[in-house]
């Protein structure tokens, strides 16, 4: 195997960590919506920042890297060995299960914050429509002086 194929694999490796991460992440995020737990929801926010950042690097690495190698073609190259063309097609077959999963989970996630948001929206409506009835208690102990 070439140096740039196992720099491509060990690249392709590393991605599928992050992807791992960020599915973890999407969970964990999901969790939170349905728990109301908002500081956990913006930290596994902030950690889907982190993990797309660093995907997006490592995107621009692997396109250097399958540049410099002289088929422009996804390794193994044609006289690879059979055990290293064995490792090409596990890891691009990993790393299609696992972006499938991150979409499929992204995908869920949206629709989970299109919900909530129309719930929030509900709820808040409802909350404005009896302001009137259900004021706050400070302002009624104030305009009773202080006694209730």
């Amino acid at each position: 195997m070439t140096a740039e194929t196992t720099r491509y694999l060990d690249l392709l490796e590393r991605r599928l960590t992050l992807l791992g991460s960020l599915a973890g992440a999407l969970t964990a995020a999901s969790t939170h919506i349905v728990s109301l737990d908002i500081n956990g929801l913006e930290a596994r926010i902030a950690e889907q920042e982190k993990l797309c950042a660093e995907i997006r690097a490592l995107d621009t690495h692997l396109d250097r890297v399958q540049r410099q190698c002289a088929t422009h073609a996804v390794p193994p190259a044609p006289d690879a060995s059979p055990a290293d063309a064995l490792r090409c097609r596990e890891v691009l077959t990993r790393l299609t299960v696992a972006q499938t999963n991150v979409q499929l989970l992204n995908h869920r996630h949206r629709a989970l914050l299109r919900r909530s948001r129309r719930t929030v929206s509900a709820l808040l409506n409802s909350y404005h429509s009896f302001a009137m009835t259900y004021g706050n208690p400070s302002d009624t102990r104030a305009s009773a002086g202080g006694r209730l």
